[in-house]
């Protein structure tokens, strides 16, 4: 029996709906709580998109918990596979190579791009002439694959 439990929001503390294993959405703030996520404050954790300290952070200063571009790529680095929307583009980004280190961006098989790690991405990753970086505020849906 799949039984529900009453708990409240760890970043807006607002009362929620958690299975037996504390795992629930939060309506009111969006988050996503799970003992994952509570035990590994400073990490971005699936399915959430940015560290519950830095939620909790955003939460108090009234912000959404939407994740600047460091935080996606904390997520990639996790995840290995993820996705977002500009100006109609739907991009991909994925880590490749033996060791999963190298990063491919891209919307189509025309247009791929390649990066050795973060940081290279972060500095170089492009969308037509705009930096990444430069219109990350203005991307939509970031999420995983």
């Amino acid at each position: 029996m799949n039984k529900k439990i009453e708990k409240q929001c760890i970043v807006c503390k607002h009362k929620i709906i958690v299975n037996q294993g504390g795992n629930g959405e939060c309506f009111h703030c969006g988050w996503y709580n799970n003992s994952l996520g509570e035990e590994n404050e400073n990490t971005v954790i699936f399915p959430n998109l940015i560290s519950l300290n830095k939620a909790i952070k955003l939460f108090q200063e009234g912000k959404s918990l939407k994740p600047d571009l460091n935080d996606f790529l904390d997520g990639l680095y996790n995840y290995r596979e993820m996705k977002f929307s500009y100006n109609n583009l739907n991009c991909c980004v994925f880590l490749k190579g033996e060791k999963q280190t190298i990063i491919e961006f891209g919307w189509s098989p025309n247009n791929i791009q390649y990066f050795k790690d973060k940081e290279d991405f972060f500095k170089n990753a492009k969308i037509g002439n705009e930096y990444v970086r430069n219109i990350w505020d203005k991307v939509e849906d970031p999420s995983y694959i």
